[in-house]
């Protein structure tokens, strides 16, 4: 696979820029010129020595033939049937759907007939099934990128399935669910070339596009050297993922919101075997498939486990904010620990007492378990560990320690890590 940095800006003077500030570790370089009311591009090729791909997205078709005679190394062309192609060995040939899937398996084989070195789909999956879809097209010089949120799934994975070009930001995005260029290298490493995946691990959410759970998990993969990718299945609803699940590809699912207490159904509906976490915060967050047997655990209990055994002094009491799967499994923790804990929340049934009474509660440890976008007020402690990483711990948290939700991700991937590995275990 090689990695193209996609470089849009509105002037051509801004993208000579960037294209000279780029950092060295991508593979080539993308110039999205739709919007430049000119562009030298002498001085494009002059700008680096890395492959180069001209771009005109929309009714503009780039100049090819002045592109070529100035070095540049491809043009991305958008497909139609009668389109002209200058020289395929040099020729991008592409095809966008914004809002679907329609029609990809011809559109892609009437592409393929005009012999160009790369062929490249950008769909917009709208389910599991049509990333599923989308991967079966990979084929020898075809590149598949699955658009927006939905399409994740099959963006983070086709590189590992023999995608021949992966497009990324570098700086602003140039199509939804595109990755970052930082984000990228974090998921796919330095040796590129060589990118392989036996087996397909995935975070199942809704939302999930946030996760970094990708960078964490294929990284901890490329230390111990095993043939595996992770990528983001953001779903509607977690039954969308069982089927394929059960088929093994994902074979491990790392679940986060809204979907650890489905998870728990689930396993429990298949006769999973359940880990004493799980049974006890009847949640789960993890699930391996080892073909004749099906683990389910819940490593967020990890998590929390390592980072109050941090905290000094010991906490007293706590408070947990939340009646949700990751707060149960902050009271599994708490009370492994020995510590005595009050769980709070608007709705008073599902909790030991409502959320109004958190300014009272004496607590010298707060775990918030809310998502990052919910507004409460907690008052001052000693600790405080927020469980969403989307942001950082609150600024109006009046604490002296205060652990944001990436140390928890990071304490809780470790044991789930393990538990992903028995699948190499298993097969060995």
């Amino acid at each position: 696979m090689q990695l193209f940095a996609t470089i849009l800006e509105e002037t051509a003077e801004a993208a000579l820029r960037v294209v000279r500030e780029l950092r060295e570790d991508c593979d080539g370089i993308e110039v999205r010129a739709e919007s430049f009311a000119s562009l030298d591009l002498h001085a494009l090729r002059a700008a680096t020595a890395k492959p180069l791909i001209l771009t005109y997205r929309g009714a503009e078709v780039p100049d090819a033939r002045a592109a070529f005679e100035a070095g540049i190394d491809f043009v991305d062309v958008e497909w139609r049937e009668d389109v002209e192609i200058v020289d395929p060995a040099r020729t991008v040939l592409s095809h966008h759907d914004y809002e679907g899937m329609r029609d990809v398996e011809q559109i892609v084989a009437a592409m393929r007939a005009r012999g160009c070195a790369h062929t490249k789909l950008a769909a917009t999956p709208r389910n599991f099934a049509d990333n599923e879809r989308l991967l079966a097209l990979l084929a020898p010089s075809v590149s598949v990128i699955g658009m927006s949120e939905r399409g994740l799934y099959s963006r983070i994975l086709a590189p590992f399935r023999g995608s021949a070009l992966t497009f990324v930001a570098a700086t602003n995005l140039a199509a939804p669910g595109q990755l970052t260029l930082e984000r990228a290298l974090a998921i796919y490493g330095d040796d590129r070339a060589n990118l392989r995946a036996e087996k397909v691990f995935a975070v199942a959410g809704n939302p999930a596009g946030h996760s970094l759970s990708p960078s964490i998990h294929n990284a901890l993969f490329r230390a111990k050297g095993v043939s595996a990718a992770y990528t983001i299945a953001s779903v509607e609803s977690f039954a969308e993922l069982t089927d394929a699940f059960l088929r093994g590809e994902p074979c491990g699912l790392s679940v986060t919101a809204p979907f650890k207490d489905d998870a728990f159904a689930f396993a429990t509906s298949i006769g999973a075997e359940l880990g004493v976490h799980a049974l006890r915060a009847r949640a789960v967050n993890t699930l391996v498939n080892l073909g004749e047997r099906i683990l389910a655990d819940n490593t967020d209990v990890d998590g929390f486990a390592t980072l109050i055994a941090q905290l000094a002094p010991r906490p007293v009491r706590a408070a947990i904010v939340g009646a949700g799967g990751t707060a149960r499994a902050a009271r599994v923790a708490l009370e492994d620990a020995g510590i005595a804990c009050t769980t709070y929340n608007r709705t008073a049934s599902k909790a030991d007492a409502p959320l109004d009474a958190l300014a009272s509660s004496g607590a010298d440890l707060i775990i918030n378990t809310l998502p990052a976008g919910a507004r409460v007020d907690i008052p001052l402690c000693r600790a405080y560990i927020e469980a969403a990483y989307s942001a950082a711990p609150r600024e109006s948290v009046d604490s002296g320690t205060r652990i944001d939700g990436l140390a928890l991700l990071h304490a809780q991937a470790q044991r789930q890590h393990e538990l992903f590995m028995r699948v190499f275990e298993h097969g060995s």
